[in-house]
């Protein structure tokens, strides 16, 4: 069979954005990507990827040298797309699917159903509020930090799509939260403003992306990994500087 072997590159490397995009580890993607374009019988391979940058380099097997580079700018952790996103890549791999087949079983993994918004709305209330109760707080805590998360999920649905710097998107979530955490206890909903802040920000925090930093730096990829603990402290710094930020303008007036 004949191949368009810029195109399949191409539909290569929609997947391999789709999967770091989706929360997988670089050394995994890098992996794929190789394997990928080796079922194909390219030659001499090289992929490098960091969180912002997908470069790819082979030699076809009618002797053209094809490199491709993607830009990545966006960053939506979902494990169930990334297991399909795994399979695909396994499926490309044995079949060596033409570049219309290929397209259709891409496009089949990202028409996947989505999370109900209800499940995120009682996933986030019941984080934030255990996590209010376990640090020491009370069930009037836990209560106060279900609604704060719905507050906070609410904003997440407005103002996250038409904020691309996630420092300012948390910086401003986190100020959101804050203010919710003084006014519920203001109102007798809630019985201690730092607990009810440790649920927000329970919430808001980037443990995925530290941990898959901690992860790349131990498999070698030492350049994306520090870029991602880079971004994760930075954002963590900013949820921190949001909250302080309430605590400094509200704390003595509710």
């Amino acid at each position: 069979m004949q191949y368009d072997y810029d195109l399949i590159l191409q539909g290569i490397l929609d997947v391999g954005e789709e999967m770091v995009c989706c929360g997988a580890e670089v050394s995994r993607v890098e992996d794929s990507i190789y394997r990928m374009c080796e079922s194909y019988g390219a030659a001499r391979i090289n992929v490098f990827i960091i969180t912002s940058n997908i470069q790819v380099t082979m030699q076809a097997p009618d002797g053209r040298i094809l490199t491709h580079i993607r830009r990545l700018v966006r960053y939506d952790t979902n494990f169930d797309r990334l297991d399909y996103l795994n399979d695909l890549s396994r499926y490309i791999c044995a079949n060596r699917p033409d570049v219309p087949v290929l397209r259709e079983k891409f496009d089949e993994v990202l028409g996947r159903p989505k999370q109900p918004l209800w499940l995120r709305f009682v996933g986030c209330m019941l984080g934030a509020g255990a996590f209010a109760v376990f640090f020491g707080g009370t069930w009037l805590d836990g209560a106060a930090s279900c609604l704060m998360a719905v507050v906070l999920v609410l904003f997440e649905l407005f103002y996250a799509k038409r904020e691309k710097n996630q420092i300012v998107y948390h910086f401003a979530a986190s100020v959101v939260g804050g203010i919710c955490a003084h006014v519920f206890v203001s109102l007798g909903i809630g019985a201690h403003v730092d607990m009810l802040m440790i649920g927000g920000i329970m919430l808001l925090i980037p443990g995925i992306a530290m941990t898959n930093a901690v992860r790349d730096m131990l498999t070698g990829d030492i350049a994306s990994g520090l870029l991602r603990l880079c971004n994760s402290l930075l954002i963590a710094a900013a949820i921190a500087c949001g909250f302080a930020l309430t605590i400094i303008l509200l704390g003595g007036v509710l």
